[in-house]
C-alpha cells in the first residue's frame, strides 16, 4: 500500500464502531431490499398476470425517486447529521418493505417501490458520507470493507427470500426482511451511539449564511469543471449497467435458461461469495490507482455482460460469476473514491448526493431499457451487447480525469507519516 501502514490501522481501530453501525445499516436497509426484489418479479407476474416491463419498474420507480432524494439527502446529512438520517432513512425502508402485505394493484406497487427509493440512497450517500469524513489513508479499503455488506447479502438473501417466498408467499416473504432493520439497525442507531461518536456534529448552522455562501459558491465552481460531468456520466453509465443486470438475471436464468430457484439463488448467492473479496481488492485497487482503477473496473463489468450470453456452458457461468462479482463490487464504491479523489472534502455530502442521483438514474434507465428491449426482441441477446458497450463507454470517459486531491494526499503520506490529510478542497 502506498499510504503509511501505521496511518492505514489506526484508522481501523480508532473507527471500528462506525464500520460496524454502517456495516449493518447497509445489510439490512440497503441490501435487503435491492438483493431480494427480483425474486419477486416472478411470482408477482403469476399472481397479477402483469408483463416483464410492468413488474420491474418497480426497480425503475425505486431508483427514479432515489436520483431525486439523493440530492435531498446530500443536503439533509449536511444540516443535521449522519446519524439522524440513517434513523429516518432505516424507518422508510422498513416501512416500505411491510407496505407489500397490501399491495393490490400496480399504483400501490410503484408506490412501494417509491418509498424504497428514499430509504436506499439516504442509506448509502449517509455511509459514504461518513466513510470519507473518518477514513482518509484508507478510504477506498474502508469503503470496500463496509460494502462487504452486500455481498454477504447477496449471499444470503437470495437463499432466504427464496424458501419464504416457498413457505409463505411474496407478500410476507419481503416484509419479513424489515425484522433486520426494526431488530438490529434501528437499535443500534438508536442506543449504541450518538451523534457525537460519529465525529460529525455539526460545527455550522444554517444561520451562519456567510460560510453557506462561501460552501456554495465553491460548489458552483466544481459544477462548472469538465471532471465534474465525466465522473457523473461514468457513474450514471455504470449505474446502468449493473442494475439493468442486477434486476433481470433472476428472471433470465430462471424463465429464459429455464433454471430451478434452488439453483438460481444458489448463482446470485455465489456472487455474493466472491464479491467479499472482491470489496476489499476493489477497494484496495482504489486506493492505490484512482480513477484509473475505477476505470478498469468498468472493463471488467463489460466482460461479464458478454459472459452473461453463455451461462448454459458451466465454465462460462463460473467466469461470468467472478467477473460480475468483481464488476459488481466497484458500483456504488466508485462514487466515493472519485468524488474525494478529485474534490476533497469540502461541499462532500451534497456532492455525493449529486453523483449517487446520477447513478441512481442509471439504475432506474438499465431496467426498464432492457425490459423493452426484451419485450421487443423476445431475448436478451442485444441487451446484454449494449450494457457491455456503455460499460466500455464509461471506462473511457473517465480516463482523461485526474485525482488531483488524491495525488496531494499521496505526497503528503509519506513512509514517515502518521496523521490523515488535511481537509481542504483540491479544485
Amino acid at each position: 500500500m502506498w499510504a503509511d501502514n501505521s496511518a492505514f490501522t489506526d484508522e481501523f481501530r480508532q473507527n471500528w464502531r462506525m464500520l460496524t453501525i454502517a456495516f449493518a445499516c447497509l445489510l439490512f436497509a440497503f441490501s435487503a431490499p435491492l438483493i431480494a426484489l427480483p425474486f419477486l418479479f416472478g411470482p408477482v407476474m403469476d399472481e397479477f398476470g402483469w408483463t416483464r416491463e410492468q413488474v420491474t419498474l418497480l426497480a425503475s420507480a425505486k431508483f427514479a425517486t432515489g436520483a431525486v432524494f439523493s440530492i435531498i439527502a446530500g443536503r439533509f446529512i449536511d444540516v443535521v447529521g449522519v446519524r439522524r438520517t440513517l434513523i429516518f432513512v432505516s424507518t422508510a425502508g422498513a416501512l416500505a418493505l411491510l407496505s407489500f402485505l397490501w399491495t393490490p394493484n400496480l399504483t400501490v406497487y410503484y408506490l412501494s417501490g417509491i418509498l424504497l427509493g428514499i430509504a436506499a440512497p439516504g442509506t448509502i450517500v449517509a455511509v459514504k458520507v461518513l466513510i470519507s469524513r473518518t477514513f482518509h489513508a484508507s478510504q477506498g479499503t474502508a469503503m470496500g470493507a463496509v460494502m462487504i455488506s452486500t455481498s454477504i447479502g447477496s449471499i444470503v438473501f437470495p437463499v432466504i427470500i427464496t424458501a419464504l417466498i416457498a413457505a409463505v408467499g411474496w407478500r410476507m416473504a419481503i416484509a419479513s426482511l424489515s425484522l433486520g432493520i426494526w431488530c438490529i439497525t434501528l437499535p443500534l442507531l438508536l442506543f449504541c451511539c450518538d451523534e457525537k461518536s460519529f465525529g460529525l456534529a455539526i460545527k455550522d448552522t444554517p444561520a451562519k449564511s456567510s460560510q453557506s455562501h462561501i460552501a456554495w459558491n465553491a460548489l458552483a465552481r466544481l459544477i462548472r469543471m469538465s471532471d465534474f460531468w465525466l465522473i457523473a456520466l461514468a457513474v450514471m453509465m455504470a449505474g446502468f449497467v449493473d442494475q439493468a443486470i442486477m434486476q433481470h438475471q433472476v428472471l433470465y436464468l430462471s424463465v429464459d435458461l429455464n433454471m430451478k430457484p434452488t439453483r438460481v439463488a444458489a448463482i446470485v448467492s455465489a456472487i455474493g461469495l466472491v464479491g467479499i473479496v472482491g470489496r476489499i481488492v476493489v477497494g484496495n485497487v482504489f486506493d492505490r490507482t484512482s480513477t484509473k482503477g475505477v476505470s478498469l473496473m468498468y472493463m471488467v463489468l463489460a466482460v461479464a455482460c458478454l459472459f452473461a450470453l453463455g451461462l448454459l456452458n458451466p465454465y462460462v457461468l463460473a467466469a461470468f460469476v467472478v467477473f460480475r462479482a468483481i464488476g459488481h463490487s466497484a458500483v456504488l464504491l466508485d462514487t466515493t473514491v472519485l468524488t474525494k479523489h478529485r474534490f476533497g472534502l469540502g461541499n462532500i455530502g451534497v456532492l455525493l448526493g449529486i453523483y449517487t442521483a446520477m447513478v441512481n438514474i442509471g439504475f432506474a434507465l438499465g431496467p426498464w431499457v432492457v425490459a423493452r428491449m426484451y419485450e421487443t426482441s423476445g431475448s436478451y441477446a442485444g441487451a446484454f451487447v449494449l450494457c457491455a458497450v456503455v460499460a466500455t463507454a464509461a471506462a473511457a470517459i473517465l480516463m482523461p480525469v485526474q485525482p488531483r486531491y488524491w495525488q496531494d494526499m499521496r505526497k503528503r503520506l509519506n513512509p514517515a507519516a502518521g496523521s490523515a490529510p488535511q481537509e481542504r478542497t483540491n479544485g
